[in-house]
């Protein structure tokens, strides 16, 4: 079983979409700490960024709100309008919490690109970094684990080889956004 794990990003690019095409089970990881001017409550399109605002507060995604998200989900519809039609599919995911609302676009684009992999969420712990990776993979049943190529340059690989899971990392992205390939 190939498993993946990622943060649940405000609407991820292409290739967020494409890693969890390629595996079995994607795990969206709430219980760890949101990490501020990261991508769960924002994204570049362009060379712009497009925010929603969040309450003050470093606590765990699972926890953290948008501070006023109907009224900045209007803005950034007013200044994306050739997405306008896609985005406005994604009207009925905006809610205060940051975890549901990204949950909810995600799978609502998952449904747009016919993807059908099977979306679970993490667990509570207090292991870290790639022991918190390797447990959730054992939890799953996990036989390999595809990490985004960025993992090369933080995963600890002996880790994953004493754990027996082959640890690859993506390859082959498009470099888009997912409103582009929509």
């Amino acid at each position: 079983m190939i498993i993946s794990i990622h943060q649940p990003n405000f609407i991820p690019w292409y290739p967020f979409f494409q890693k969890i095409q390629a595996v079995d089970k994607f795990i969206i990881l709430s219980h760890c700490q949101f990490e501020k001017n990261g991508y769960t409550n924002r994204f570049m399109l362009g060379d712009r960024w497009h925010t929603m605002s969040v309450k003050k507060g470093l606590i765990p995604i699972r926890e953290k709100y948008y501070a006023d998200p109907h009224t900045d989900w209007r803005k950034i519809k007013n200044k994306l309008p050739a997405y306008g039609n896609i985005l406005n599919e994604l009207d009925d995911c905006i809610f205060e919490s940051l975890e549901k609302t990204n949950v909810l676009i995600i799978n609502k684009i998952m449904s747009m690109l016919d993807i059908n992999t099977e979306i679970v969420m993490d667990h509570p712990t207090t292991l870290r970094s790639t022991h918190r990776l390797i447990d959730i993979c054992q939890r799953h049943g996990a036989t390999e684990y595809l990490s985004g190529a960025g993992g090369k340059n933080y995963l600890d690989t002996k880790l994953f080889q004493d754990s027996k899971i082959k640890l690859s990392f993506q390859g082959g992205i498009e470099r888009k956004h997912v409103l582009e390939v929509l």
